[in-house]
């Protein structure tokens, strides 16, 4: 199954661009479709970040941006866009791109610089990686069983220090409910994780300790050091948005305030004071664009989320809220909806590269083979090789049947037949070596073929003959095969792009393009 790439992240770019610059003036069309200012600023500025370059000149970027729709109109034709993978790739860009809005909007910047100090200061990795003893401990899990639990972990925590941690890595495997390695980023985990497990050097472990999802024995297998504050600062925004939206369930910053206003929440106290006084309710919890939210879909929801029922009912709303939110992120401001084209656009322009100019460039050996035919002197070498076999032999006769016998066996069978014909009893008659061989490689070639010194007979095999020829390239694709195959996919990418070119229609506003040329001066 085909994994689709997000080829451009973006999501700094995103929040750096706005809306002012999103304006609905046409650059250009390409095969009848417009394409807006904001649209085609967005993704030269964002192959500009891409390439960590200023210089890129508006005038090259053109042809690059009209290929690229050419590319994702065709894979359009080519039904690429209504795949499982691509919808399921798109979905995910779309929900990243979304948390990232929230996070801009709901984590100040002096927060994030709060953070990133924090870390310095307290020496925490940017990343670490670990392997974990875990078991999964439910909310509502029985005094009896957490005892239980307790008990077996504090045991091998016990047998573990006895040991020195050796045993670590069967421990995983036999009690633990998860057991792969895995890297986390700090923010990720909860608190109680981070407290502990960021204090640990690599190759120590932790004594047991509890986290919301349940108890952990933790062993450190690798720490990545914190990047410069410039390189993890979104990073940080990010995962510091999502910890407080997944822990605690609040909404940061005024963040809540703007949905609650946007999407006019108002609250029903009566549903809400007996969901908290009996635990469940039929009754309305409040609206949201004049929908009602019932007990019925809260209990929906209560069931996935285990707390208490006041903690479940704000993350009830905190959830329904975002979903708001999210199912109209376009209409927010047109950025966003811009971002989500130019995504679209590459991953699908990347797709039908990789249909059209990646699989036939692998797959298709008899076109590899006649391409190689048609340019083969671009294969010669700067000097010639000589492509055979040099034999050693106890005797000139020897030297003579071994040469008739290889012209009658293919080349691939020569060291073979070798073998078998004069090497399979107590004493062998020849010693053998095939190959491609360059000026300087083999004296004897040198000898026989390139005019260097007489060499020495070997002692045990004193006449040697050469069978082969002398060469000015490969006579073989498989030879240069890897090479050939990069030169035949540039081969077929221009011809297939020419022929888009020359099927598409493309029109360009140039009073448009120079105010991209304008507000970059």
């Amino acid at each position: 199954m085909k994994k689709w790439k997000h080829v451009c992240l973006g999501l700094a770019l995103l929040l750096a661009v706005g809306d002012a610059f999103a304006q609905q003036s046409v650059v250009m069309r390409v095969n009848g479709r417009e394409v807006s200012l904001g649209e085609f600023y967005l993704a030269y500025r964002c192959d500009s970040l891409q390439q960590e370059t200023t210089g890129l000149e508006v005038s090259d970027f053109v042809p690059r941006f009209v290929n690229r729709k050419l590319r994702a109109m065709a894979a359009e034709e080519a039904g690429l866009d209504t795949l499982t993978d691509f919808k399921e790739a798109m979905a995910g860009y779309r929900k990243q791109l979304a948390e990232a809005v929230w996070a801009k909007e709901a984590v100040a910047e002096g927060e994030a610089r709060r953070l990133y100090d924090r870390m310095s200061r307290m020496h925490r990795p940017e990343t670490i990686c670990v392997e974990h003893i875990f078991k999964r401990l439910p909310q509502n899990v029985p005094g009896t069983v957490l005892c239980e639990v307790e008990a077996r972990m504090d045991t091998i925590y016990n047998r573990l220090v006895q040991e020195g941690g050796a045993g670590f890595e069967a421990y995983v495997q036999e009690f633990s409910d998860e057991k792969d390695t895995f890297c986390v980023r700090s923010l990720q985990m909860p608190i109680e994780f981070e407290d502990t497990v960021w204090a640990l050097r690599p190759g120590s472990f932790s004594r047991p300790f509890f986290t919301p999802q349940g108890i952990h024995i933790v062993k450190v297998v690798a720490r990545k050091e914190v990047a410069p504050f410039e390189k993890v600062r979104e990073r940080l925004v990010l995962d510091n948005f999502r910890r407080q939206v997944q822990t605690s369930k609040v909404l940061p910053g005024g963040l809540l305030k703007r949905l609650e206003q946007a999407y006019h929440f108002t609250p029903d106290k009566k549903g809400m004071n007996e969901l908290v006084r009996r635990g469940n309710t039929k009754r309305v919890l409040f609206t949201l664009n004049g929908k009602a939210y019932t007990g019925a879909e809260f209990s929906l929801f209560a069931s996935a989320y285990p707390g208490g029922v006041r903690q479940q009912l704000d993350a009830f709303v905190v959830k329904s809220l975002l979903d708001c939110e999210y199912a109209c992120m376009e209409q927010r401001g047109m950025t966003f909806g811009l971002q989500m084209q130019m995504h679209r656009d590459s991953l699908l322009a990347c797709a039908i590269y990789d249909k059209e100019v990646t699989q036939k460039g692998i797959s298709d050996e008899e076109a590899l083979q006649k391409y190689f035919k048609a340019h083969q002197s671009d294969y010669y070498w700067d000097t010639p090789r000589y492509k055979g076999i040099v034999l050693h032999c106890v005797n000139r006769r020897t030297a003579k049947r071994v040469k008739k016998l290889l012209s009658q066996v293919p080349v691939n069978e020569w060291l073979d037949a070798v073998r078998l014909v004069f090497n399979d009893g107590e004493r062998p008659k020849v010693q053998a070596e095939q190959g491609l061989f360059s000026l300087g490689e083999n004296a004897f070639v040198d000898y026989h073929v390139f005019g260097g010194v007489k060499p020495e007979r070997l002692r045990d095999f004193p006449y040697t003959a050469l069978f082969g020829k002398l060469m000015k390239g490969p006579d073989d694709y498989w030879e240069v095969r890897e090479r050939l195959i990069a030169d035949y996919r540039l081969y077929l990418e221009e011809q297939w792009q020419a022929a888009l070119c020359a099927k598409g229609k493309v029109e360009i506003n140039e009073e448009v393009l120079k105010t991209v040329n304008n507000s970059l001066r």
